[in-house]
C-alpha cells in the first residue's frame, strides 16, 4: 500500500504539468481564435470524446488488447532469449547483430508483410507489437544478468553451484530492475506497433479511427484518437511502474532481513 501511495505522489507532478499544458493550450486557441479544423481546443476535443465515447470504447479495447498481447509475448520471449544468450557467448554473437538489424528496419516497412502473413485482424497487431518490443527486453535483461557482482560469481563457483541455481538465485534476481526498465521502454513501442498495424488495414482500433477522421477532415476526432493512444500508453506505463515499486520494495526488504540474519 505504501508503494502505491509513493508512486501516486511521484505521479502528481506529471499530472499537474499536463493540466498546465492543457490550460495554456485552451487559452492560446481562444486568444488567437484558431479554427477547430486547424487546431481544436481541449474543450472541443473533450466534447467530441463525450459524443463518440461509446464508439471509441471498442477501438480502445482493440488497440489495447493488441498492444498488451504483443508486449506480454515480447517480454517473455525477450527474457527467455536473453537467458540463452547469457548462457552461450556463441549464441549471443550470432543473434545480437540480427536483432540490431531487425530493430534498425522501420516497422512501417515490415507492417504490410505481417498483414499479408497474419491477416488484417488482431494477430497482426500482436505480432508487430511483439517484434517492436522484443529488442529492449533482450538488451536490458542481458545487461542485468551480466552485471552481477564478480564477488558473488566467485562465491557461487566456490560453492560449486549448478547453472540453474546461479540463474534463479543470482542472475535473474539481479536483472529484475533492468527487466522493468526494458518494460518501460517497450510499453510505448507496443502501442506504436499496434497502431502501425491498424494503419495498414483494419476495421477497428485507434489507428483506424485516425484514418477515418483524416479522410473526413475531422481534426478534433484525430486529436481524440491520438490523445487516447497517449493515455493508453501512460496507463500501461504507470501500471508497470507500480508493479516495479511493489516488487523492488519487497526484494529490498527481503535482502535487509537476510543481512540481519
Amino acid at each position: 500500500m505504501t508503494a502505491v501511495l509513493e508512486a501516486a505522489r511521484r505521479g502528481s507532478i506529471p499530472v499537474l504539468t499536463i493540466l498546465g499544458f492543457i490550460g495554456i493550450w485552451q487559452l492560446l486557441v481562444m486568444l488567437l481564435d484558431v479554427p477547430s479544423w486547424l487546431l481544436p481546443s481541449p474543450v472541443t476535443i473533450w466534447t467530441v470524446f463525450l459524443k463518440d465515447a461509446s464508439m471509441l470504447g471498442r477501438h480502445i479495447v482493440a488497440t489495447g488488447v493488441g498492444a498488451v498481447g504483443g508486449l506480454a509475448i515480447g517480454a517473455l520471449g525477450g527474457v527467455a532469449l536473453a537467458v540463452l544468450m547469457v548462457r552461450s557467448r556463441l549464441l549471443e554473437r550470432i543473434l545480437m547483430p540480427l536483432l540490431v538489424i531487425d530493430q534498425s528496419i522501420p516497422k512501417m516497412a515490415l507492417a504490410p508483410i505481417f498483414v499479408i502473413w497474419f491477416g488484417a485482424g488482431m494477430m497482426s497487431r500482436i505480432v508487430i507489437a511483439m517484434v517492436i518490443s522484443f529488442f529492449p527486453m533482450i538488451v536490458n535483461t542481458v545487461r542485468g544478468m551480466k552485471s552481477v557482482d564478480p564477488r558473488v560469481n566467485q562465491l557461487m563457483e566456490t560453492l560449486s553451484a549448478k547453472h540453474w541455481h546461479v540463474l534463479t538465485k543470482v542472475r535473474l534476481p539481479n536483472a529484475v530492475p533492468y527487466i522493468f526498465s526494458g518494460l518501460k521502454v517497450a510499453v510505448p513501442l507496443a502501442i506504436i506497433g499496434a497502431v502501425v498495424a491498424e494503419f495498414m488495414q483494419a476495421d477497428s482500433g485507434l489507428g483506424y479511427v485516425v484514418l477515418i477522421a483524416v479522410g473526413n477532415v475531422n481534426t478534433p476526432l484525430v486529436f481524440v484518437a491520438v490523445l487516447l493512444m497517449a493515455a493508453l500508453s501512460l496507463g500501461m506505463f504507470a501500471l508497470v511502474s507500480i508493479v516495479e515499486a511493489i516488487i523492488l520494495r519487497r526484494r529490498f526488504a527481503y535482502l535487509a532481513l537476510a543481512d540481519e540474519r
